[in-house]
């Protein structure tokens, strides 16, 4: 017979972390199921750990559970008061009805309440049985195995990152083994004191040894996968679109509610054959609501034969430009009512299907087709003849050509733009919602305090979100905001992480928060390039993945000139560095290298750090006896790593060098920022990259070095030009130099 006591703590401690693997079980539902929510399963399993805890027999446990069920189906599913009948009663019906189709395997057929009745309740059997075999039983290993088999195969086989959840499961997993382990030897072992106190004290090896073992097996470097993307290879595609309901990234005029993780797709949307590489415009968007963007009032002009119709300055004026001819025609999947076109159109020539027709938004420059023509009837009469205008049917171009100019924007000419914007552009694209927080304002007064100009305030703003290191490009882990809370508050002091939307976003908030008119751009980038025609022309290929977004910001006299915030992106304008000379641009000097050879990245004096770590992995049979030296060193250690917490910074950033040795300039110039200021002083906010080269105390030729390298980065980041080999390749010679002669 059972007797009725009290679990220890150790028996809370295994159930908990068996409550955190269940719980990594039920986290993939919400990206490759419908799911919406999953609190109602994680209170099933905690409360049937809870209550197979508390209470020993089996056959009470029971109603308690089906209880816990009852209540969770009222609150999620019910408007009924739940001390009522008529829930119970149309539950009932509802089950009663449906387990005939339940027997036939007709699920889709069956009411949502009960196909939810008869998971929870299946739910709560599993986990029964779970609870009894793991936490009873005391066999935990199968669970643990099962539990990684589960999780690896999402992350094989389905659109699902697994990586987080594989080593969660590890470091649960294996203290659970200890901690079952343990329990069972305190049950039958005589110990003197406080056996609570002396297991959890057996413990601390264990704990230590799978810290450390997780820690290097998560931070050593891993070698690229060696077989195909198994989708790929059983589909027999080898640019297989993933499956599953996960978020995919592409282009949607539904931009209400901006934010959330998404996956990348490849799916081939155009190819497009040009002359110049630029961004692809499709829609702008002025009204920000505080969650996502939206169009105020709109001005529509009808073009019912688009091939004849020519656009004049509808973006800039007085500008240096670049004529531009694309061709593009749509391959995949997804086609778009919605024109896409390189800098400011001029024409629209040779599409398909023919019978297409243009709304032009005036306001926004977005050309939205619609198929074939009407007539309109007049309402007056007045003897003039009906009138045409566009069908309200959307159509899809196949294909079209554009002709269009690319600017060469006068740094000189914005400088000196002012601050005279007319009252229309004021109105329209300086609205902010009044829930927004102060604190972004003081943010961007704080970010452009030595900005004397708009232009200077846009750069300065700029280069904070781009390359102040304060911002993390991301994808996957990206959280959404709290209802009620700012989109842009929350990526600029919570969050700190996002990709396109939440930079431009920002940029254009902020922008707007110190009287700077700017406005919220999408289209897609340039794309990749697959080749070149006849004539030279670039072919690129664009994608999904390649949906994008950017800033306008309007210039008194000049119109609307974009800005990239997003610094995995590239300048989509070119600009003329005309501010202090008309005359033309001279190459940059290349400093004297002497006879400096390149030396493999990370042999720096720090890299016996790494075989201090993985020493401290060894004497995995550690008897609790030396458990108290093992602390005492791990203490010493931790202190020496706090005293040298330059030098591993350093050490760090040198590693994140050596693993980004074939990225772009940009990426790699802006880690070895990241080191200057690591070793010599932080970059002061609103503060240029030139200042700060020219504050910081260094030697006199290392200053020319990274002023050289300085200059290089703004004339690839702003001036929209690839690098030659010859200054690519003393670039690279210069950044080692600088690394290696650091010293914290």
């Amino acid at each position: 017979m059972r007797v009725w006591k009290r679990p220890n703590l150790l028996e809370w401690v295994s159930a908990l972390l068996l409550f955190l693997m269940l719980r990594e079980w039920l986290i993939p539902l919400q990206e490759l199921t419908d799911t919406g929510i999953l609190w109602p399963f994680l209170v099933i399993a905690a409360s049937v750990l809870i209550i197979d805890q508390l209470v020993p027999y089996r056959w009470l446990t029971l109603p308690v559970k089906l209880l816990v069920i009852l209540v969770l189906l009222h609150t999620t599913l019910f408007d009924y008061p739940l001390f009522g009948t008529e829930w119970l009663k149309e539950l009932s019906a509802q089950i009663l009805r449906d387990i005939p189709l339940a027997f036939h395997q007709d699920w889709g057929s069956m009411s949502p309440v009960s196909r939810n009745a008869f998971f929870d309740l299946l739910l709560m059997v599993l986990l029964s049985m779970i609870t009894y075999l793991v936490l009873e039983q005391r066999q935990g290993l199968w669970f643990v195995v099962l539990t990684e088999l589960y999780l690896a195969v999402l992350d094989t086989f389905l659109p699902y990152e697994g990586d987080g959840g594989i080593i969660r499961t590890l470091i649960y997993g294996f203290l659970l083994l200890a901690v079952s382990h343990m329990t069972t030897m305190t049950k039958h072992a005589t110990l003197a004191g406080n056996r609570s106190w002396i297991a959890l004290r057996t413990l601390i090896a264990p704990v230590l040894i799978i810290a450390v073992s997780v820690g290097i097996a998560y931070s050593a470097p891993k070698k690229d996968a060696s077989w195909p993307d198994p989708i790929a290879f059983f589909t027999g595609q080898n640019q297989g679109a993933p499956v599953g309901a996960m978020k995919k990234v592409g282009y949607d005029n539904n931009d209400e509610r901006l934010g959330g993780p998404f996956m990348q797709d490849d799916t081939l949307v155009f190819r497009g054959i040009t002359n110049e590489e630029s961004y692809w415009r499709g829609d702008a968007k002025d009204l920000y609501t505080g969650v996502g963007w939206e169009k105020g009032i709109r001005e529509y002009e009808s073009i019912l034969d688009p091939e004849k119709y020519e656009w004049k300055d509808e973006l800039f004026t007085s500008f240096e430009t670049k004529k531009v001819n694309a061709s593009l025609e749509f391959k995949g999947p997804q086609q778009f009512a919605t024109i896409f076109y390189p800098g400011q159109l001029n024409k629209v020539s040779n599409y398909r299907p023919p019978n297409a027709t243009v709304v032009y938004d005036k306001m926004n420059q977005q050309l939205e087709v619609r198929a074939g023509q009407i007539k309109l009837l007049q309402t007056t009469n007045n003897g003039k003849q009906p009138v045409t205008g566009p069908n309200t049917l959307l159509l899809k171009l196949n294909q079209y050509q554009i002709e269009a100019e690319a600017p060469i924007v006068s740094e000189k000419a914005v400088t000196e733009a002012g601050t005279r914007y007319p009252k229309e552009i004021t109105d329209r694209y300086l609205q902010l919602p009044a829930s927004l927080p102060p604190r972004v304002k003081e943010l961007a007064e704080s970010v452009t305090k030595n900005a004397k100009t708009p232009y200077e305030k846009v750069r300065a703003i700029e280069n904070y979100l781009r390359s102040s290191g304060k911002y993390k490009y991301e994808t996957k882990d990206v959280p959404v905001p709290q209802d009620g809370q700012d989109f842009v508050d929350h990526f600029l002091f919570d969050s700190y992480r996002g990709y396109c939307d939440h930079f431009s976003t920002a940029m254009a908030v902020m922008l707007r928060s110190i009287d700077i008119p700017t406005r919220w751009v999408k289209g897609f980038a340039p794309g990749e390039r697959v080749g070149q025609d006849d004539q030279g022309n670039q072919i690129m290929e664009v994608r999904n993945k390649d949906a994008h977004s950017w800033v306008e910001v309007y210039f008194p006299n000049h119109g609307w000139v974009p800005f990239e915030a997003t610094s995995t992106f590239m300048s989509p304008v070119r600009f003329k560095y005309d501010l202090q000379t008309s005359q033309p641009q001279v190459p940059i000097p290349l400093p004297d290298l002497g006879n400096v050879t390149t030396p493999d990245r990370g042999d720096g004096r720090l890299d016996d750090l790494e075989e201090g770590g993985t020493a401290s992995g060894r004497g995995f049979s550690i008897p609790w006896q030396v458990n108290a030296g093992i602390v005492a060193l791990l203490a010493v250690g931790g202190f020496m790593a706090w005293k040298r917490r330059q030098d591993l910074n350093v050490w760090w950033l040198r590693r994140q060098m050596k693993n980004e040795r074939s990225t772009e300039y940009n990426v790699r110039y802006n880690l070895l920022m990241r080191m200057m200021e690591s070793v010599y002083s932080r970059r002061q906010k609103g503060e240029t990259l030139r200042e700060y080269v020219g504050r910081i105390s260094i030697p006199g030729d290392k200053r020319q070095d990274l002023r050289y390298l300085t200059e290089l980065y703004e004339r690839v980041i702003y001036g929209y030009k690839d690098m030659e080999q010859k200054a690519r390749t003393v670039a690279e010679q210069l950044i080692e130099r600088l690394i290696r002669q650091l010293k914290p």
